[in-house]
């Protein structure tokens, strides 16, 4: 064979047929993995980013609730002492004969009042902190269900709560 026969091009070499076919493949191939792996993955980011963020206003409630009972906390804890101190003082200016029996009265009366303003702190407290738990045990399900794809309800229910108990001491 002459050397001047040969074709020693290698774009006069490619064949159009196979560059078509390979360009088709190509395309096929990322618009699969597009379809089955990227447009599911960034689904369930943006699902888990809601979750967190739902996670984080009702943090921020939680917290919000948790000042606004401390606030009555207190609130109920100086009306409790203003009353106790009014009791004493007119008991006071009473008849020397009363005024132990008046003083032991306003005693118990502020004890009362300040137990039930404690009572109903802890009341409300209580329900926070079940009302928080609650929420707090489906968002870790929903969260492992969307992650793993699964969760025992009680392994989240059991995570829940130690967290919440360590918190709390």
């Amino acid at each position: 064979m002459n050397p001047a026969e040969l074709n020693l091009n290698p774009l006069s070499q490619l064949d159009p047929v196979v560059i078509v076919v390979v360009a088709l493949i190509v395309a096929v191939t990322y618009l699969l993995l597009r379809r089955l792996f990227v447009l599911p993955y960034l689904e369930v980011m943006e699902a888990r980013e809601e979750l967190f963020a739902t996670a984080r206003d009702q943090s921020a409630e939680a917290a919000k609730l948790r000042r606004e009972s401390d606030l009555q906390a207190e609130e109920v804890l100086t009306q409790a002492a203003a009353s106790a101190e009014e009791i004493r003082a007119s008991a006071q200016t009473r008849a020397d004969l009363n005024r132990k029996e008046h003083i032991s009265k306003a005693s118990l009366e502020a004890s009362e009042i300040l137990e039930s303003g404690r009572a109903e702190l802890r009341a409300a407290r209580e329900r926070e902190l079940a009302t928080i738990q609650a929420q707090a045990i489906e968002c870790v399900s929903a969260a492992c269900e969307r992650l793993l794809g699964g969760a025992d309800p009680a392994a989240a229910e059991s995570a829940v709560v130690r967290l919440m108990e360590r918190r709390a001491h």
